[in-house]
């Protein structure tokens, strides 16, 4: 890319944008990240640029977005509030790519969601599959409907790029990793679970690794691609830990669920290869569940 190797991040303050952003800064791109407010740009980690900026205001998108060749938008309401979800993944989804599409940026990467086919997701699902807008769950239909404002954008001349991760994991700061095995522990198996149940499974480096590429991958312009590595039963990724735990698992009365995805269009079209093997994550989930306060907590609930 020529000129000035800048990329503006969203969403930095969670685990998995500030992968992103660690990785195309080791890339040689000087990276910006989007903040509301003064603390959260005295909050910033060193050697990334905090750059004010909010989703509800296309202005300061507008001055935010200047001068970046690349925008990662992987910023996202996770709640409950219909109108909020739909300000925020929506509204505030267009006006980043409104404003990435007038500066003139070589590429848009947003960092969508495997949940946009619904829930529970169809087994054999491909980039292809159906998106689901009108879903009831807020998260869901609204990000299905952010990635029809990103193909409005894209009819426009933006060179976007989505991905959809699934189960998004690493051992710290992360809901698949170290917040799971907590949550295993204060609960225990949790009833809804099967262990036969399938989710579709990335690491969160591995995840920042496609983002780059989709970052600065000629060919992955104008492209989806599902984000996962591998298709994982509860079986081999939770049931280890619950025993590590010391505690047991309970199937529910239901047939296990199936949502397996077609894995291979990232790794045939912009040469991905994962680096984190899932047997490493897992062995490392179990270690961390071995040790104190994890197994006092379940033995003593």
């Amino acid at each position: 890319m020529a000129g000035t190797k800048a990329a503006l991040v969203t969403g930095v303050s969670g685990h998995v944008a500030g992968a992103m952003a660690e990785r195309l800064g080791a890339a040689g791109f000087e990276v910006r990240v989007l903040v509301r407010t003064a603390g959260q740009a005295a909050a910033v980690r060193h050697g990334l640029v905090p750059v004010r900026g909010d989703l509800a205001d296309a202005e300061s998108l507008r001055r935010a977005v200047e001068g970046s060749t690349v925008v990662v938008h992987a910023a996202a309401y996770l709640g409950l509030d219909h109108r909020l979800a739909y300000e925020v993944n929506v509204e505030g989804t267009r006006r980043l790519a409104e404003a990435a599409l007038q500066a003139g940026a070589d590429r848009f990467v947003n960092i969508s969601t495997m949940s946009v086919h619904g829930d529970p997701q169809p087994d054999g699902l491909s980039e292809d599959s159906p998106l689901a807008p009108d879903a009831m769950h807020p998260y869901v239909a609204t990000k299905a409907s952010a990635e029809l404002e990103i193909r409005l954008a894209q009819s426009r001349g933006l060179p976007a790029v989505i991905l959809r991760p699934g189960a998004i994991c690493s051992v710290s700061n992360s809901r698949w990793g170290d917040e799971l095995v907590r949550r295993l522990a204060d609960g225990g198996w949790p009833a809804a679970w099967h262990p036969g149940d399938i989710i579709p499974w990335v690491h969160t480096s591995d995840l920042a690794e496609m983002t780059w590429l989709a970052a600065t991958h000629p060919a992955a312009a104008g492209q989806t691609f599902l984000a996962v590595d591998r298709n994982v039963p509860l079986s081999d990724f939770v049931v280890p830990i619950i025993q590590a735990l010391g505690s047991t698992v309970t199937p529910p009365d239901r047939e296990p669920s199936v949502s397996r995805c077609r894995i291979g269009r990232i790794r045939d079209v912009l040469g991905y290869q994962p680096r984190q093997p899932f047997e490493r994550t897992v062995q490392e989930l179990v270690g961390l569940a071995l040790r104190e306060p994890f197994r006092t907590a379940t033995q003593t609930s």
